[in-house]
């Protein structure tokens, strides 16, 4: 048995090493070296980047002479800060994007935002990856089909029963997380 066990760690650790590989957050400092400043294209900047989930976006500024507010679309266009989403004001902020849609930031102080200094950025719902791109998609279920009665099999199509499996709800990466959970779990069995 202990021949095994080397083997199968090694397995188990490429795949948990893989999982975590295409999870890792970036970490962007916004402005690059310039920081958030004046005579710098933050537009252009953002454009160059592709954002995701989880991704860090690090400010470093003068808090004496600028702020970074989190503003709304009407907010961000208009160059005012009604009700800002968040405001950061310390010099060297960070903040995650946790969820999908579009970010806009803004210093507010008078003519910094119209001096451009703002940008927005868009972070799209990740991509469900097929496991196997030749293979079609089974066809829909037919919610009026009725399955068999046959004693331990469900009378109703199981696909639209309210009993349907959480995990079939479950995202690709959360399904990457389970199987990273229970290859890490195996591992740890393995150990003890």
């Amino acid at each position: 048995m202990a021949f095994f066990r080397k083997p199968i760690l090694l397995i188990m650790l490429v795949v948990i090493m893989t999982n975590l590989g295409s999870t890792t957050a970036a970490v962007y400092e916004v402005g690059d070296s310039s920081g958030w400043t004046f005579n710098y294209n933050y537009e252009q900047w953002a454009a160059s980047k592709h954002f995701q989930l989880g991704d860090v976006l690090i400010f470093n500024y003068d808090p004496h002479f600028h702020n970074v507010r989190q503003v709304d679309k009407k907010n961000y266009n208009d160059c005012t800060d009604h009700n800002p989403l968040a405001s950061f004001n310390t010099g060297s902020d960070t903040l995650t994007l946790e969820t999908p849609g579009l970010y806009y930031f803004m210093c507010d102080i008078p003519s910094h935002c119209a001096s451009r200094l703002r940008f927005q950025i868009k972070i799209d719902m990740p991509k469900v990856i097929p496991t196997d791109p030749e293979t079609p998609p089974p066809p829909s279920p037919d919610p009026n089909k009725s399955f068999p009665n046959i004693p331990g099999y469900p009378a109703k199509n199981p696909a639209t029963s309210s009993n349907a499996s959480s995990l079939s709800k479950c995202t690709w990466w959360c399904k990457k997380m389970l199987l990273t959970l229970f290859v890490a779990s195996s591992m740890f069995l393995t150990m003890v």
